[in-house]
């Protein structure tokens, strides 16, 4: 008899999301445990059931063809989310086994994925289906031959994933079971919490506010195909295609590098981010309110950068958030890339409070933040003739003491230089770290 876990929950919501004919709505039919979606999904619905005791809800939305995902699956896809009423606790990637998923399918994942407007790497799970596609393969050995892009995804996704063969039967209760994990309530079924994306926010910032330092929490998942467990295997492949963000070499896959930009209101952060990826990948007339990454290939390196809100000593922005959206920002990061923080500061003036208001905001990353944070000076046209070190003299201890903490490692901006020649150098020194 199935374990109960009681009217705790009020509600799981899981949110599918998938390419045309992956097999999303069979999913939805195995998690609910009855036909309740059917095929050729055009409008985004919602159904309910209740399993183990829990009331379940799902979303299915409208796939997207290999190419890019078209006007009217967008409406729908964000329709899709305002049936969640917030961002749901957990999100299926799902892949079906016979199809490859490479750079063409990656891209229009992507594009889809960006109408969030908020990392969700740590809710996301793959979902593998037509898991009966394998033959005599296991789901490693079929991970392994399909190369970079997929071991990739699962990266990102803290390597969670699941294969269902897209029939009703027990796999309903473990994958039911795998979502729990996700959202991190299994280990006590007597205290289940619905831990959404508003929760979520609301740990960080006790987190914060206990100075705890923020720790992404590490679900270990293993393959349930045929119901025998069986751990996860490294690995590996010489495919010599790579994912948005990374490059292959005659080394091998290059690690990429990953660059978080901090720093006060109006310090030209999204400018800063826009001139390394050589784009306008940050809206510079609108007040940043929430994370956000952009993805680029910059001269021989692979790079992505991360805008967070600013922080402002003058009550003009919510420090709540700022801290909230600093905390998270590392997790927009690919894993396993070099992250390196940004700390852009304006040449301007550079007092005592703007000293402490440095020393606050970066101690919520931990002490280890300034040994791989660079001051990256912006607005570099306004030292006229000035050097930077004659810059940092005149502005005396405050700035100095910054510099201090960050290894004197710094870098200049001129918005005005056309050349990438300054982007390359602060690339080179973000390497050589």
């Amino acid at each position: 008899m199935a374990t109960s876990y009681g009217p705790l929950l009020s509600e799981v919501v899981v949110l599918l999301v998938g390419e045309k004919k992956s097999g999303k709505s069979s999913v939805g039919n195995i998690i609910l445990g009855r036909r309740a979606f059917n095929q050729n999904t055009s409008r985004s619905s919602k159904k309910s059931s209740k399993n183990l005791g829990i009331q379940v809800a799902v979303v299915d939305t409208p796939g997207w063809s290999s190419n890019f995902p078209t006007p009217d699956v967008s409406k729908e896809f964000l329709r899709g989310l305002t049936l969640c009423h917030q961002v749901p606790p957990v999100i299926l990637l799902v892949l079906p086994i016979p199809n490859p998923f490479g750079e063409e399918e990656w891209r229009a994942m992507e594009a889809q994925l960006q109408l969030f407007q908020t990392p969700i790497w740590h809710q996301a799970m793959v979902l593998f289906t037509r898991g009966d596609h394998l033959g005599g393969l296991n789901i490693q050995e079929y991970i392994r031959r399909q190369g970079l892009i997929v071991q990739w995804l699962l990266e990102r996704c803290r390597n969670r994933y699941y294969v269902v063969n897209n029939q009703p039967g027990a796999q309903e209760t473990e994958l039911l079971l795998k979502i729990l994990m996700i959202m991190g309530i299994t280990k006590h079924p007597n205290s289940l919490q619905c831990s959404s994306h508003t929760q979520l926010r609301r740990d960080v910032s006790a987190r914060i506010q206990g100075g705890r330092p923020i720790q992404q929490e590490k679900i270990e998942m293993t393959e349930m195909h045929d119901g025998r467990p069986g751990p996860r295997k490294q690995m590996s492949s010489r495919r010599q295609y790579a994912p948005a963000g990374f490059v292959v070499s005659s080394a091998g896959l290059k690690r990429p590098l990953s660059l978080v930009l901090l720093g006060r209101r109006k310090s030209g952060k999204s400018s800063a981010g826009n001139m390394i990826l050589d784009r306008e990948e940050f809206a510079t007339d609108l007040k940043t309110t929430r994370c956000s990454a952009g993805h680029g290939q910059v001269s021989r390196w692979s790079v992505t950068v991360v805008d967070t809100p600013g922080w402002s000593m003058y009550s003009l922005a919510d420090p709540k958030q700022v801290k909230e959206e600093m905390s998270l920002s590392p997790s927009l990061c690919p894993a396993k890339s070099k992250v390196t923080f940004l700390l852009v500061l304006p040449v301007d003036s550079f007092g005592e409070k703007d000293r402490k208001a440095v020393e606050k905001y970066l101690s919520l990353l931990g002490e280890e933040v300034w040994r791989s944070t660079v001051v990256l000076f912006t607005y570099g046209d306004v030292l006229r003739g000035q050097t930077v070190e004659e810059h940092i003299l005149e502005k005396g201890e405050p700035l100095q003491w910054v510099l201090n903490r960050c290894n004197n490692q710094y870098h200049v901006f001129d918005s005005y230089k056309e050349d990438r020649t300054q982007v390359n150098e602060l690339l080179e020194l973000v390497e050589q770290l």
